[in-house]
């Protein structure tokens, strides 16, 4: 396989918002293994604009233990801007637009973009990632709904990306060639899908989490939530991973015969009170640190 394979090639292009390196460690992620190894990636960003805005110009986490490993070959980048300084880095897919969606768009591409968290509200004029698609899918709660316990800390079905498999890889199919992006908020607090739904405990510790998150500031004692709380809500993310995992493995199935390439990352991570705050959008090494897959699907 050369680079110029991999330039030709369909795209499959995941997030799994706020999805901790830690979780993913744990996690039972067999579809996502068939891409390659877990890798420890560092992310450009600690929250979804900067980190998308970013991604879709080509910058994606970068590996800590060196280049990009593709089908037995090396990269030291997947995507680079002709922009871009110039460089002798491996690069497999130079590309020329102000982003990776212009680059695919012009070259023929059906471009597809899908989302859940709030970021990704093509209907609020204030959004502007959705706008960076000519055609984008929004399954998310409306970005303006006031913020109370009971529009945030809720069951999930209809409103996670991925429960959309099948009409996403219809439009894909639909083409010759396509460049599919995905945003999914199952791994993103409250952390609940179908199989993950929420009992009276989670409800709790996530309304406690929840107030965590919006103070932004060194807490102490944890305001409430013990090592033992923290590892409930752990394991709760870690559970929507592993439902991304199997809902991917419909979307793997359904377009595995045009051999795409893949590439499954976290935008940015979560801390959990290891740095005396909780969430993202600081600097703390459980926010930057993510799990990244990459691979041609069933090898190419």
């Amino acid at each position: 396989m050369n680079g110029t394979d991999l330039a030709q090639r369909s795209v499959i292009l995941v997030t799994l918002d706020s999805c901790r390196y830690d979780v993913a460690v744990q996690a039972h992620t067999p579809n996502l293994d068939r891409l390659g190894p877990l890798v420890r990636a560092e992310s450009p960003g600690t929250y979804t604009l900067p980190a998308h805005a970013g991604l879709f110009n080509g910058f994606l986490p970068r590996p800590v233990s060196g280049p990009f490993s593709i089908n037995g070959r090396h990269w030291n980048m997947i995507w680079r801007s002709g922009a871009a300084r110039s460089t002798e880095r491996r690069v497999a897919v130079p590309f020329e637009g102000s982003t990776l969606m212009e680059h695919y768009e012009h070259k023929g591409y059906r471009v597809v973009g899908a989302g859940g968290v709030t970021f990704f509200d093509s209907s609020d004029p204030a959004n502007s990632l959705p706008a960076l698609f000519p055609e984008f899918h929004y399954f998310g709660r409306p970005s303006r709904t006031p913020v109370t316990p009971a529009t945030r800390v809720v069951d999930r079905d209809a409103n996670l990306t991925l429960a959309y498999t099948g009409p996403l890889t219809d439009l894909c199919l639909e083409a010759d060639r396509f460049f599919l992006f995905v945003n999914c908020p199952s791994t993103h607090i409250p952390y609940t899908t179908p199989d993950n739904p929420l009992t009276d405990r989670a409800q709790k510790l996530l309304e406690v989490l929840y107030r965590l998150h919006d103070s932004q500031r060194n807490t102490s004692g944890h305001e409430g939530l013990t090592a033992e709380d923290i590892g409930v809500l752990l394991a709760m993310q870690k559970r929507a991973l592993e439902w991304a995992d199997a809902r991917l493995g419909d979307l793997f199935s359904r377009l595995g015969t045009r051999r795409p390439l893949v590439v499954v990352c976290a935008d940015h991570g979560e801390e959990f009170g290891e740095g005396g705050r909780f969430g993202h959008g600081h600097p703390h090494r459980t926010v930057s640190t993510v799990p990244l897959w990459c691979g041609v699907l069933d090898g190419g």
